[in-house]
């Protein structure tokens, strides 16, 4: 157990907002890919919340200068290290950054058979 429980309510709390995050789509079907075209920390921390509520983040590096997309690997490594996520190298300048619940239905197994390199 991490240095926070679950917190119960959450899921209440999003579906009186009218979001319920608990949604019958697969986990595949929740991919989010996106091709960076800036390090805009808030362009990142949306992409990080998105990544925390569920949804893979599937980014390509290739737009990006050096510097700029080692500062999106750090940011996301940090995120990725204390949800207990993973990050899988899919091919030469393509991540994917996912929290550990993603892998849990199994629909993500045959996408990342078919795609990483």
């Amino acid at each position: 157990m991490g240095l926070f429980g679950k917190n119960k309510n959450k899921k209440q709390m999003h579906e009186q907002d009218g979001l319920n995050l608990e949604s019958k789509e697969s986990t595949y079907e929740r991919i989010i890919f996106e091709k960076l075209s800036s390090d805009d920390d808030n362009y990142l921390t949306h992409l990080a919340d998105q990544m925390m509520e569920g949804a893979p983040l599937i980014l390509n590096f290739e737009p990006l200068d050096i510097d700029q997309a080692n500062k999106v690997i750090a940011f996301f490594s940090g995120i990725i290290y204390a949800i207990k996520g993973e990050i899988v190298h899919v091919q030469e300048k393509v991540f994917m950054f996912a929290n550990k619940d993603v892998y849990k239905d199994g629909s993500m197994d045959p996408f990342l058979k078919d795609i990483v390199e």
